[in-house]
């Protein structure tokens, strides 16, 4: 997960992000500037929650929701980590940033992660 945040770390315009435990809240790997894990991780998790929460009420299903939110200066996308059950990633870019382009960027990376996570 190191290596996975550090490559996306690099993509331009991403000025924070964090791979996070979707139940606890917790950080498991994070690269950038401000905001930094703890928040980026509670934050998350608490976007991820009310999405998710709303998506089951509308009976739209259970998985993991994906989002790209703008905001006044940055875009924020949320999403589950492949291949590893209950982690998800909160990156922060630049406003200036594609947010599709972003999106389609990090997708790229999913490859660069090996294996489940252990558990």
């Amino acid at each position: 997960m190191e290596r996975y945040v550090r490559q996306l770390a690099e993509l331009s315009g991403v000025v924070s992000c964090c791979v996070f435990d979707v139940s606890s809240g917790l950080e498991v790997a994070h690269a950038g500037a401000s905001p930094g894990a703890a928040e980026l991780a509670m934050h998350g998790k608490a976007l991820l929650g009310g999405m998710s929460a709303s998506s089951r009420k509308l009976g739209l299903g259970h998985a993991l929701p994906e989002a790209l939110i703008t905001l006044g200066s940055h875009h924020l996308l949320l999403r589950a980590v492949p291949g590893h059950a209950g982690i998800a990633l909160h990156a922060v870019f630049d406003k200036s940033t594609n947010p599709m382009l972003a999106r389609v960027q990090v997708q790229r990376l999913d490859a660069a992660i090996e294996g489940p996570a252990p558990g």
